[in-house]
């Protein structure tokens, strides 16, 4: 599995795959919304024929924050899942962010839920927790930040 930066022919399988919620024409707007943007980088794992994940890492512009990337938009697809997958793509949103001289590593999740147990199984602690920060149509989650140490 090739982890690598987004194309603009990713986007039918990143919609069939990761964002189904979304039309082609949205995800492919997506697209081309982080291509060519400072400090970002939108990442796809790419399973030799199609994009199964995806995941957008970005530096934060405040002067007194450039120290830190965040990860948004994580998604691997259900048949990908359970198979390190996961740590690979940040490992790689990780070499990204060191490139870029970040020593702070950030995600956020709905608290509760797989991704939570995922991302502290990746070396993620929690730093802060919203009480009912998700509202959609399955319900109403916590939002919870995490964060982890890059070194060298």
């Amino acid at each position: 599995m090739l982890i690598r930066p987004v194309r603009y022919e990713d986007a039918a399988s990143l919609q069939r795959h990761c964002f189904g919620a979304m039309t082609i024409e949205q995800v492919a707007a997506m697209i081309e919304s982080l291509v060519d943007v400072t400090d970002t980088v939108s990442l796809v794992a790419d399973d030799g024929s199609e994009a199964v994940a995806s995941c957008t890492v970005t530096r934060l512009t405040h002067r007194l924050c450039r120290h830190r990337a965040d990860i948004g938009g994580f998604v691997i697809a259900p048949s990908a899942q359970g198979t390190g997958l996961a740590r690979r793509i940040v490992n790689e949103a990780s070499r990204y962010a060191r490139e870029w001289d970040c020593t702070i590593l950030e995600i956020s999740c709905r608290g509760g839920t797989h991704a939570e147990e995922a991302y502290v199984g990746l070396g993620f602690t929690e730093w802060a927790r919203l009480p009912g920060g998700y509202r959609e149509e399955a319900g109403t989650f916590d939002e919870v930040r995490l964060w982890k140490r890059l070194d060298g």
